[in-house]
């Protein structure tokens, strides 16, 4: 047997194993495998979908999430120009959300519910993970130690593809385990379909084929599998015949990202913004290392593959930064399943050790209370992960309202300065039709880019419009940050009526050729 085959799969422990130190399953029959797998999965994932659905339409629309609706309103040729423009790496995701919203509409819930269901796959396949490398009882803390991380419940509940990258990650290397125990071409294909879908929802992902590499190799040197070797190298290389297109062009969009850092307190906060809380953090590296001390006595074979899927990839994002900007804890997501796997081995094998001397019924409420304690810690993080707006934001979803509640026929609205500007988009999600925005020739995602083309003389832009709803970002004066032209011509046709301030954003009304005030 490979060291990753699953102790209920009828084989003999590594002689590094102590006896007692894992109770095995029962073998399972090829019948029962398939219900004993669900009974383990979808319980956990039914909890990680109920914890991520909690509060999931209370947080407002955020930039990044309005770009992936825009892309719902946008023709299939449009698509083709935005993707050509920018994006690439997120094609994948546009085109199923497209596909998505055709069917279930543009709400914020239907926007945010496949990332809900993406985090109960992840959860309820890291369950079955755990179950395969170590026992049941290590998959099932590792499942709802997953769900415990904040960032797990605000990535799940966002309009963006990172719910289903951590999932992709897991069910590659589950999928992976599987074909290490029995290899066959179905296996095989199932694994690289994974893989090819993981590196086109986001390329950056695909750094767990280091973890993956560890656990073939780990196969070989038990002297066996040089076949199988054979068909995973192969399969590596055909997908990376098949994602070079992307990648190409996605390296020639990284302007996109030149914006990322990886300063002092860019890495200051890393753990923080990967985890959703800094104490939720520094606990699972903690019970990290613990787990990983506990391996070494008893399945050191798993000891580097895990710790290449947490720790490689942000390691790579922050060494490789003077050629690539990704040091973003978004990006690296998909290491918390394995941070959890490793907490999970550190909380659950001590316990497991117990069952010998105390009663089954004791040892089980001990390690609920252990994960219960876990999440407990991770509570102020959960409040922040749905707070509205997202931190860094302004408050569009107030502005919006505001704008609606006085709405009149034949309105128009504006932006200033580049907070006014990005708040096109959150604004028009809010809004849709209404108001027009008088300065645009071509609207967002129909100019081939998030932004519009502007008009170029902005007198016959605004025609005869009575009233303006500038949307003004970091300036106190609503004209400083427009182009001289819109500036003089607003400052000497209109005048402003009311202004409403709101955190992040101020609004504006203004009136044509009427006395206002501020």
């Amino acid at each position: 047997m490979t060291v990753f085959r699953s102790v209920n799969s009828g084989g003999r422990l590594p002689p590094t194993v102590p006896a007692t130190s894992v109770r095995a399953d029962p073998p399972l029959s090829a019948t029962q495998a398939p219900a004993s797998r669900a009974r383990i999965a979808l319980p956990v994932s039914l909890v990680a979908f109920t914890v991520a659905a909690l509060g999931s339409t209370g947080r407002e629309i955020w930039f990044d999430e309005s770009v992936t609706w825009l892309t719902t309103t946008i023709s299939w040729a449009e698509l083709w120009r935005l993707l050509g423009n920018m994006d690439i790496a997120h094609a994948l995701y546009y085109v199923v959300m497209r596909l998505w919203t055709t069917t279930f509409g543009a709400s914020t819930l239907a926007l945010r519910l496949p990332s809900l269901i993406g985090t109960a796959v992840a959860a309820g396949a890291l369950a079955l993970l755990g179950r395969k490398l170590y026992d049941t009882t290590v998959g099932v803390a590792a499942g709802l130690l997953f769900v415990a991380i904040p960032s797990v419940s605000r990535y799940g509940q966002e309009a963006r593809s990172y719910a289903w990258v951590v999932a992709l990650a897991v069910l590659a290397t589950l999928a992976l385990t599987w074909t290490l125990d029995r290899p066959s071409w179905r296996r095989f294909l199932l694994y690289g379909g994974c893989l090819l879908a993981l590196t086109y929802l986001h390329f950056v992902a695909a750094m767990v084929l280091a973890a993956h590499a560890l656990m073939v190799c780990s196969t070989v040197r038990q002297g066996r599998g040089l076949r199988t070797l054979g068909t995973w190298m192969a399969t590596v290389l055909l997908l990376a015949l098949a994602a070079a297109p992307l990648l190409y062009e996605a390296s020639t969009q990284s302007g996109q990202v030149s914006w990322i850092t990886r300063d002092g307190p860019a890495l200051a906060r890393f753990p923080k913004e990967l985890f959703g809380s800094a104490t939720i953090a520094w606990s699972f590296v903690s019970a990290g290392l613990l787990g990983t001390v506990l391996l070494w006595r008893s399945r050191r074979a798993l000891i580097l593959p895990l710790l290449v899927w947490a720790v490689a990839p942000p390691v790579f994002c922050y060494l490789s930064y003077p050629l690539v900007h990704l040091f973003l804890a978004r990006f690296v997501l998909f290491t918390l399943p394995a941070w959890s796997l490793l907490a999970a081995v550190a909380i659950a094998v001590p316990v497991s050790g117990l069952r010998r001397r105390i009663p089954p019924g004791r040892a089980v409420a001990i390690l609920a209370a252990a994960l219960v304690a876990v999440a407990a810690v991770g509570v102020p993080g959960q409040a922040e992960a749905r707070r509205s707006p997202v931190a860094g934001e302004a408050d569009y979803r107030a502005a919006a309202a505001l704008i609606d509640r006085r709405y009149e026929a034949g309105d128009g609205i504006a932006y200033s300065g580049w907070r006014g500007w990005s708040a096109a988009l959150p604004m028009a999600y809010q809004l849709r039709t209404k108001p027009r925005d008088v300065f645009v020739a071509v609207p967002p995602g129909r100019s081939g880019w998030f932004w519009a083309i502007d008009c170029v003389d902005p007198a016959p832009c605004v025609g005869d419009i009575r009233r303006i709803w500038l949307v003004v970002g970091e300036s106190r004066d609503p004209f400083d940050r427009l182009p001289p032209a819109r500036a003089e011509l607003l400052r000497h046709e209109f005048n402003a009526a009311s202004t409403d301030r709101f955190p992040g954003v101020t609004v504006v009304l203004l009136v044509r050729g009427q006395t206002g005030h501020h």
